[in-house]
């Protein structure tokens, strides 16, 4: 493994547009103050960073790559996957510019289908929630910026400072507002506004982490161009997540506009999950070491890629031809957080060899800096061995392969092998008792008729989104709890 540093272009080294509107449709190039009309938005101007000195200490990433094999047959093509794990550490942003952490933008549903009491009381509980965790004595403070949507999109707060901002008052904004309960969902709006929010914030402050939080039951109208809006966005330096609610929210619907996006993630809120739900989300900003990274992985002469997957946080299928030309895979893996793991897993076909090892590839996370972006590197290989047998298998690997096959194969045994993968990992990490109650509901259901249709709308969106922890008691000591898994 070694560390590089590469010159780079804005405060933190990002290599990135010079004029970030080139990001923007059109119609997204409005300026806000036209279209607010007569509403009184609270707005402050996002502060510019602070350049920490020279000798201050640099993030640190590990790269692990464990492989499905520990060895693969000499004379033969095979096929094999690498799962490839990447860990921040050090300072985080917030303790080198001395600023705020994140610029969190929410865009809440407000609309019709949210009158429910599973629903919009709910929310409520969840950003009275979120606002504690975020005035809480040893959390930095952040921007918080909220839009409402229904029958139309209003800005209720701009970069405000959320320490400065009450639950009572951003309720009582959300209630006072005219859109309230209206017979539409203009997610559109609330992403075009969102868009224009990030775009200002980062225009002022390129080393402010930014993250936008859609908050809904998933009952949105014109989801085509809300997806085109999400992947407008994703051109940014931008994390972009979904909360679900209620029983009837459609997860699924979510999943097609955010996932494959930074972030990427969509959570199914219950009361009894809403603690870890935004706790996590108030407390992630005093955890940033990086505001994007850029994973590459290159394949070496003669060695041929093919799927890749993320797996941790969440799953998402990049497609059976993910390498370029078969040789080049690259993403954003978005902003990384300092002592969390971010798992790929990647499919690669081997060339028939008489030597005794195979070098796959070269895996780069590059992330920007004060003074230039870094890149770290991981060199990986793997033994070849006479006969046809592969040897020493990974039972990491193998699950992980297990749960993500799942996502392009919907036959009932890749359904069960992925359920049953799943549930194995949920109960070692301590997840939400309902969900491995729901797991084991549709292992039930497959074993018998082959799918999990005969679930309740509920499980099956607790089923398809991505997972959270609750508070079940201390944690085994050996094993990490994570917010999100693959």
């Amino acid at each position: 493994m070694s560390d590089q540093s590469h010159p780079g272009s804005g405060a933190d080294g990002a290599d990135e547009t010079s004029d970030p509107s080139v990001w923007l449709d059109e119609e997204e190039t409005f300026a806000p103050e036209a279209e607010d009309g007569p509403e009184r938005v609270t707005r402050f101007v996002v502060p510019a960073p602070t350049v920490p000195a020279g000798d201050a200490p640099q993030l640190e990433v590990a790269i692990e790559a464990r492989y499905e094999w520990g060895s693969m047959p000499a004379e033969t093509h095979p096929a094999m996957r690498v799962l490839v794990t990447l860990t921040p550490s050090g300072p985080t942003l917030a303790s080198l510019t001395g600023g705020p952490a994140v610029h969190l933008i929410l865009a809440l549903d407000i609309s019709a289908s949210m009158d429910h009491r599973d629903k919009f009381p709910v929310l409520e509980e969840a950003l009275v929630g979120l606002l504690d965790e975020m005035h809480a004595a040893d959390t930095p403070d952040a921007l918080l910026s909220v839009v409402v949507f229904a029958r139309g999109a209003q800005t209720l707060f701009q970069a405000i400072p959320a320490s400065s901002l009450t639950a009572n008052e951003l309720l009582q904004a959300a209630r006072d507002s005219s859109f309230l309960f209206g017979n539409y969902s203009d997610a559109v709006g609330a992403l075009s506004r969102a868009t224009r929010i990030a775009l200002d914030s980062h225009r002022n402050n390129r080393a402010l982490p930014v993250r936008i939080v859609l908050l809904t039951d998933g009952k949105l109208q014109d989801v085509e161009t809300a997806r085109h809006k999400v992947t407008r966005i994703g051109h940014m330096p931008v994390d972009f997540d979904a909360i679900a609610f209620g029983a009837d929210s459609d997860v699924e619907r979510l999943k097609t506009i955010v996932g494959g996006q930074r972030g990427g993630t969509v959570k199914h809120a219950r009361t009894e999950t809403l603690g870890d739900i935004f706790r996590r989300l108030g407390a992630s900003g005093r955890r940033v070491g990086a505001r994007l990274g850029i994973l590459r992985f290159e394949t070496s002469p003669g060695v041929v890629g093919g799927a890749a997957y993320r797996y941790r946080p969440a799953r998402h299928a990049y497609g059976a031809n993910a390498f370029q030309n078969g040789r080049v895979f690259e993403t954003d893996v978005g902003t990384l957080e300092c002592d969390r793991s971010y798992s790929y897993l990647f499919e690669v076909r081997l060339p028939e060899t008489r030597d005794h090892e195979t070098e796959i590839g070269v895996i780069t996370l590059r992330v920007p800096g004060f003074g230039g972006a870094r890149e770290v590197q991981c060199y990986v290989g793997i033994p070849r061995h006479s006969g046809d047998v592969s040897v020493s298998c990974d039972p990491r690997v193998s699950e992980a392969c297990a749960i993500v096959e799942a996502i392009d194969h919907g036959g009932a045994e890749q359904v069960l092998r992925s359920l049953r993968a799943r549930r194995k990992i949920y109960f070692e990490e301590r997840r939400d008792p309902y969900l491995i109650e729901v797991v084991d509901r549709a292992i039930a259901e497959v074993e018998a008729g082959g799918s999990v249709n005969a679930l309740s709308n509920q499980d099956q969106s607790a089923l398809s989104a991505h997972t959270i922890t609750v508070d079940v008691g201390p944690p085994p000591r050996s094993d990490q709890r994570e917010y999100s898994f693959g």
